[in-house]
């Protein structure tokens, strides 16, 4: 009799063991797909950020004009005035906000400007206070915007 219950008793400690194993393997999967989650927002936020931050700096930094127009279908931010003859113009193109520097008048290439960071849209609008607003979404679709309040430049 004693040995029997030995045995149960055996099996309820190995029963108990393999419950705490398995709590245990669920455990890291679960935390596992949450830090998955955490860094790729993380990394979402950063780009969104950057973008925001790269196109107010540019702005902030031009001494002279300032114009949202749109050129065989894509909508930019034309900078001119740093340097004379000169443009920058700062546009959305095939899943990345894109920057070209080129002479005034040049044709316009897409392809040709180089890879801000890669964002799934981003819009440029005059405001009616005057000020520039960028709008672009994040991968869930969801809408991320921010208003530049200009003093001196012309848009």
């Amino acid at each position: 009799m004693r040995e029997r219950r030995n045995g149960v008793n055996g099996l309820l400690v190995f029963l108990i063991y393999g419950i705490f194993a398995l709590f245990s393997l669920l455990l890291v999967v679960i935390g596992a797909r949450v830090y998955r989650d955490i860094t790729t927002v993380g990394r979402e936020n950063t780009q969104i950020r950057a973008a925001f931050s790269y196109v107010s700096n540019k702005v902030r930094m031009s001494s002279g004009e300032m114009e949202v127009k749109e050129q065989d279908g894509i909508q930019m931010l034309v900078l001119s005035g740093n340097v004379e003859g000169y443009e920058t113009r700062i546009y959305y193109y095939e899943g990345a906000l894109r920057e070209i520097f080129q002479e005034t008048g040049q044709p316009f290439s897409p392809y040709a400007g180089e890879i801000i960071v890669e964002t799934t849209e981003f819009t440029f609008k005059r405001t009616e206070t005057g000020g520039l607003w960028l709008h672009t979404l994040d991968a869930r679709g969801n809408p991320r915007s921010m208003e530049l309040y200009l003093e001196g430049n012309v848009l």
